[in-house]
């Protein structure tokens, strides 16, 4: 690899990103893997020539870069696309974080040298300067405009493809044609990094989610890692300290204990059952309860059944009778709920 040019290197690296777009293997397989690291080290080492020619300077405009060179502005891009494509779950937050500084620097790249188009500017400072995305029916809006214009900027691309393959190479038109079909690809790919920023930004999210609940279950009884203190306990044999004796003759403690006068509690506490026992009998609730004064005996009419009247008796019909016509007349002066006042408008 060392031998090969900064245009092979970057040319290998973009066949690798269209290769893996194609292919049928998973992202899993070992052979799709391969891909993916031959990609890494190809664009990564164009990268680094790049920087060491110092290809891109912040005091050129875009008019002074050639398209021969115009093209390696695609290196970070490509380096964030391919580190995405890495299937290792365990690092898998570190790849994300490689992922966006890639397309980040991308993004700043193609910022200096003014190709970042206003709609692009406002969605890249999200990122860039940590502002707050728009509400929800404006991000639909936004996601609606932004398929039509990557749609057809690929349409765009097709095309100039298109009069590219039917142009001599030396034509002069060609250089022209060249220009203009990697300013739309560089477009086209600084509409994709944001979209890449967007979804890297919610998966690491989840990855912080998933990282703290797998720190939670190594920390269970049971799952092989705890604390030190428990890692302690473990070493420790539970017979430990039963077998040597707890001072020396000359009274020089030889382990730990504890000095007490509640033996007796202690063992109550020990040896006694797991439900709480009742501590009174009912008579003895309800006497206290009747101390307390809840309890009310006495009032009312006795529940006695009532005494019958003898036919015999004349005074006493006499008087039964009086009794109900009193209460017949009282009852129809004073009807049922004729005292009740509350609910009448």
């Amino acid at each position: 690899m060392d031998n090969l040019s900064l245009g092979q290197l970057f040319q290998r690296g973009q066949a690798t990103i269209s290769e893996l777009e194609e292919t049928s293997l998973a992202s899993a397989d070992p052979a799709y893997q391969e891909k993916v690291s031959h990609g890494l080290s190809c664009l990564t080492r164009a990268q680094a020539l790049v920087d060491q020619l110092s290809i891109f300077s912040s005091n050129e405009i875009l008019e002074d870069i050639n398209t021969h060179d115009l093209r390696f502005l695609l290196i970070p891009a490509y380096l964030g696309e391919l580190t995405l494509k890495q299937n290792d779950t365990a690092k898998r937050g570190a790849i994300l974080d490689t992922a966006k500084d890639h397309y980040l620097t991308f993004l700043h790249l193609c910022q200096e040298h003014q190709l970042v188009q206003a709609q692009d500017m406002e969605h890249m400072k999200r990122y860039t300067e940590a502002q707050a995305g728009p509400a929800p029916a404006q991000q639909r809006h936004e996601k609606i405009a932004q398929f039509k214009r990557e749609k057809a900027m690929r349409e765009k691309l097709k095309n100039l493809r298109t009069m590219l393959d039917t142009i001599d190479e030396n034509n002069d038109e060609r250089d022209e044609t060249e220009r203009e079909w990697v300013m739309a690809l560089v477009e086209l790919t600084i509409m994709t990094s944001l979209q890449q920023l967007h979804g890297i930004e919610q998966e690491a999210v989840m990855v912080k989610e998933m990282e703290a609940m797998a720190k939670d279950r190594r920390r269970m009884p049971g799952s092989g890692e705890s604390s030190t203190a428990d890692a302690v306990d473990r070493r420790i044999p539970p017979t430990w300290g039963h077998d040597k004796p707890l001072m020396t003759k000359e009274g020089k403690p030889l382990q730990p204990f504890v000095i007490t006068n509640k033996r007796q509690q202690m063992k109550d506490q020990v040896f006694r059952p797991g439900w709480s026992l009742p501590t009174m009998s009912i008579d003895e609730y309800l006497q206290r309860e009747e101390e307390r004064g809840n309890i009310i005996r006495g009032g009312g009419e006795s529940s006695e059944e009532k005494k019958e009247i003898d036919d015999n008796d004349t005074e006493a019909l006499d008087a039964e009778t009086m009794k109900q016509r009193a209460w017949d007349e009282y009852t129809e002066a004073n009807p049922r709920g004729a005292g009740n006042t509350m609910n009448r408008g």
